[in-house]
Formats: structure tokens, C-alpha cells, sequence
């Protein structure tokens, strides 16, 4: 089952769980440098004027975007439809890639509000 048999509902279903469960690993890297950056006394997200902490943190958040919203998109394609075998998969895909989607997009919302850049 290759990528020329995409148009099969059942492998979209496939796809769809796989790639919103592979989406899971750097939304939790990017939540952990948020938290560990986050300072409780003053209630902002500290970071250093290098940038890299910025970089790291936006790319976190695309390398789970973009495999959530492949994820949604084929979960909700395949979901529902006759032929697929495996609708579960479908429902899964959609609802992860919508709740990692969402998260991501906390994250960055979260930052742009409460970062504070030192230095």
C-alpha cells in the first residue's frame, strides 16, 4: 500500500492515525520548553536575545502541524465513507490531528502573549 493507493479510503484511514499519533512527539517538546522557560513569579515565558530558543520552539510547533493537518485532512476525507474498513482509524486522525492542531496553536498564542526576551 503505497502512495499510489491514497484514493482507498481505508489506507486515508491508515495515514490519518499515523500521522496524527507521529504529531504527538514534538507538541510535547514544544510544551516542555515553554514550561521550562516559564517563570511562575513573574508569569511570562523568559528566553535569552540568542534566538534560539524562538527557532526551536517554532520548529517544534511546524513539525507538529504539519503531520496534524495531514492527519485531520485525511481522517475527516475518509471518515464516514462507505469502503473504508477501518473507520476508527478515520475518527481518530481527525479528532487527534484537531486536538493537536489546537494545542499548537495554544502554544504559540501563549508565547506571543506572556514571552518576556532577556538579555
Amino acid at each position: 500500500m503505497g502512495l499510489s493507493n491514497l484514493r482507498r479510503f481505508d489506507v486515508q484511514a491508515k495515514y490519518a492515525a499515523i500521522l496524527a499519533i507521529v504529531s504527538i512527539i514534538p507538541l510535547l517538546a514544544a510544551m516542555y520548553l515553554v514550561w521550562r522557560n516559564y517563570n511562575h513569579q513573574l508569569g511570562q515565558i523568559v528566553y535569552g536575545a540568542g534566538g534560539s530558543f524562538i527557532m526551536l520552539l517554532l520548529g517544534c510547533v511546524g513539525a507538529s502541524s504539519l503531520p496534524s493537518f495531514a492527519g485531520f485532512v485525511l481522517g475527516w476525507s475518509s471518515a464516514g465513507q462507505r469502503r473504508n474498513e477501518t473507520p476508527t482509524k478515520s475518527w481518530i486522525g481527525f479528532f487527534l490531528g484537531a486536538g493537536v492542531l489546537t494545542l499548537n496553536f495554544v502554544i504559540l498564542l501563549a508565547f506571543w502573549m506572556l514571552r518576556l526576551k532577556q538579555g
